[in-house]
């Protein structure tokens, strides 16, 4: 089921607020829990989901699955780049199978597809994502092998978890006897990643940073709910969704017995979403900090550019005490209404 190249220039883009109705669902996901809805879709029609998953190596990388119970691999972002591997071809064996077939990545994950097929198959279903960055997976092993490691037998990883509330996700780092959790004020990876400090060099002049996409569905989170909405539970988590094919709506169409969901303007959506058009920036120490990792050990390089200090510890307690009484979300509100 193949035709030739289209951009489908004539679509009217939409924009959905959507909330998974599945409680453990919504919760294992990052924000609303809407790929999972829709690949679900996919599955039971006898197609396959390729999407991201951290193995028991903790290597960050692309996979297929045909099972609704492996979708829950997929769910909750990974702040390191995933290895595409041989997905790509991959994907067109399925397709000219005739098999439906949905791939979900990075926007320029998702143009190095399009680029790989070089047709377009009425029965691919590309769903990206907003890419703030990608953080380098040698700094990642690097980090696994040299800090979290020497803490414990490690056994998972989780870089979004909400089991504080999704206004304040923590990096959930659990071992065979205990459990670390960090937010972004205190965790070594998160501060390294939403410094600059470890992300690609590209990422600072990414190609594919616009409104118009080459996929189908584009998602994010939603941290600010009430400016659009107020009847969907702020606390669970909300995925933002842009659409910008008609195949991309009949999606969204298909989940709506399985999800809450809102339409609301494009332009809203996207609005002051700085990582669709804005790319980020190295630290000015990104590579003294690489340098240094690589010749003293990653532990000498943290201690030097990213040691804790009191300020950073109170500010993780009163962010902690907001959320256990609720008052985190007024707190934001205030602070981005005044």
């Amino acid at each position: 089921m193949k035709r030739a190249m289209s951009s489908e220039s004539t679509y009217k883009q939409k924009a959905f607020l959507i909330q998974h109705r599945d409680e453990t669902i919504c919760k294992q996901s990052t924000s609303g829990g809407a790929f999972t809805a829709i690949a679900k879709q996919i599955i039971s029609n006898g197609g396959v989901v390729f999407g991201v998953t951290m193995d028991d190596r903790f290597d960050v990388k692309h996979i297929m699955v045909d099972s609704i119970e492996g979708l829950e691999q997929f769910r909750n972002s990974k702040y390191v780049q995933s290895n595409v591997g041989e997905s790509y071809r991959a994907v067109k064996k399925e397709l000219e199978k005739d098999r439906l077939v949905c791939f979900s990545g990075t926007p320029c994950q998702i143009r190095g597809l399009k680029a790989f097929l070089s047709e377009d198959y009425e029965n691919l279903l590309l769903v990206d994502v907003v890419c703030r960055a990608v953080p380098s997976p040698g700094i990642w092993h690097k980090y696994v092998d040299e800090i979290l490691s020497t803490k414990g037998e490690l056994e998972k990883v989780r870089f979004r978890d909400k089991d504080l509330g999704y206004q304040y996700s923590t990096m959930k780092v659990v071992y065979s006897d205990h459990i670390s959790r960090d937010g972004i004020e205190t965790d070594p990876w998160l501060r390294m990643f939403f410094s600059g400090t470890i992300i690609r060099p590209s990422c600072t002049e990414c190609k594919f940073r616009a409104r118009e996409r080459q996929s189908d569905i584009t998602m994010w989170d939603c941290l600010n709910l009430h400016d659009f909405n107020t009847t969907l539970d702020q606390k669970k988590g909300t995925t933002r969704v842009l659409v910008h094919s008609s195949k991309g709506e009949k999606y969204i169409n298909k989940v709506l017995n399985d999800v809450e969901c809102v339409e609301i303007s494009p332009e809203s959506a996207v609005k002051n979403v700085q990582e669709f058009v804005v790319s980020p920036k190295r630290s000015a120490y990104s590579k003294s900090f690489f340098d240094e990792a690589e010749k003293d050990g990653l532990e000498v390089a943290l201690n030097k550019y990213f040691k804790n200090d009191w300020k950073r510890y109170l500010k993780k307690s009163f962010r902690m005490f907001l959320n256990k009484y609720d008052l985190d979300l007024y707190v934001k509100r205030l602070i981005r209404h005044r």
